[in-house]
């Protein structure tokens, strides 16, 4: 996106999106993007066109301009280096090791995104500044994190933010399909590390099953993903987008 049009962003969103605290992804905000994006709307083939968006929107309609913003995991930095352009200070934690199918490119990233700067590591590092962040957010990694792991994972994001401070976080969440009940377990444990309840996710999926405005991977983008794999290996999911913001310091709800 050109400097240019970046006060359009902000006219549009600054401190105008009230993000609520458990929701979905709808396909009216995809096409809302995908008006006033441009090429981001559409870099992927996967939820990621409607997920980076989203992110953008919730920090800037919940962070104050100039405030420190962490990304988990970002791969191709591409909302970090529009957040940074909007004048944001962002930092990335990710290893760029290959793990996990993540990128390798960490020198074309880094030369290509000056305004960024690069934490080659899984986060927590141990090494975040208690406290202190404006913004803490993911798109489309903590359904990667064992759901074991997860709690500790959020509450590490929690406490590195300052009084106020925003968790944000996109999740691609499989409904139906291939790998469902291990989502729903993980999503679960991030729910409620999220200070929300059982009855708040449930709820929310109700609310997704029966929205024809629910944003669903389609069958290209599930090609995409399955390759050279014969297709009972990979069959088609229901996967949408739970999107999460809580504020700092959010507690684990009881189970």
């Amino acid at each position: 996106m050109a400097d240019e049009r970046l006060w359009e962003l902000e006219e549009l969103y600054r401190g105008r999106l009230q993000v609520e605290p458990l929701t979905y992804g709808t396909v009216r905000d995809w096409a809302d993007s995908v008006d006033n994006f441009g090429g981001l709307a559409r870099a992927s083939f996967d939820m990621k066109n409607l997920q980076r968006c989203w992110a953008v929107k919730a920090v800037l309609g919940n962070v104050e301009p100039g405030g420190r913003v962490l990304e988990i995991g970002a791969g191709e930095p591409l909302v970090a280096d529009l957040l940074s352009r909007l004048g944001y200070e962002v930092t990335v934690v990710d290893p760029y090791d290959g793990s996990g199918d993540g990128p390798l490119e960490f020198e074309a990233f880094a030369a290509a995104h000056p305004k960024v700067r690069f934490v080659r590591a899984r986060f927590p590092t141990g090494q975040e500044p208690a406290g202190e962040l404006a913004c803490v957010y993911s798109i489309s990694v903590l359904e990667h994190v064992p759901a074991d792991a997860v709690v500790g994972l959020m509450e590490a994001a929690h406490s590195a933010l300052a009084p106020g401070g925003c968790s944000i976080h996109a999740i691609d969440h499989v409904v139906a399909g291939w790998g469902a009940e291990d989502h729903r377990e993980r999503l679960s444990e991030i729910v409620r590390a999220s200070g929300l309840t059982a009855e708040d996710l449930e709820t929310t999926l109700d609310r997704l099953h029966d929205d024809p405005e629910t944003y669903f991977v389609s069958a290209e983008a599930h090609q995409a993903w399955r390759g050279s794999l014969p297709y009972d290996e990979y069959p088609m999911r229901r996967i949408a987008s739970i999107q999460l913001l809580s504020r700092g310091a959010a507690t684990v709800a009881a189970p």
